[in-house]
């Protein structure tokens, strides 16, 4: 039998599971959290464009999360019970920059900016 802390995290990778599902992402959860390593490493693998990211889960109850630069390796999804907000996405800003960005770009017109990042105003 899984111990509790086990089953709760299960319960909550296959929570973000759905969640990513349910936005339209390809992701599943990785054999026995990770735990073999290599290609199975992290607790779940979100299909982004071609990318294939590991996604870290971490719940606590409260606050007392461990710090994201010991735990992060592409994504990290942090959940409390209580409290606002009560998930954080952090992504390695290599990720994200590489990854992420890029795909936002292409789907995305932008705000026209004067190439200083200053909006420009219609007058």
């Amino acid at each position: 039998m899984a111990s509790k802390s086990r089953a709760k995290g299960d319960y909550h990778e296959r929570t973000f599971v759905k969640w990513l599902q349910k936005l339209g992402f390809k992701a599943k959860r990785q054999p026995l959290s990770g735990a073999l390593g290599g290609e199975y490493s992290g607790d779940i693998i979100w299909q982004v464009g071609q990318n294939a990211l590991v996604v870290e889960v971490k719940y606590r109850d409260k606050s007392n999360f461990p710090n994201p630069f010991t735990v992060v390796r592409d994504v990290l999804f942090y959940k409390r019970r209580e409290g606002k907000p009560k998930t954080l996405i952090i992504f390695d800003g290599d990720v994200f920059e590489e990854k992420i960005a890029p795909l936002l770009k292409e789907n995305y017109d932008g705000i026209p900016t004067n190439g200083e990042g200053n909006q420009v105003r219609d007058t």
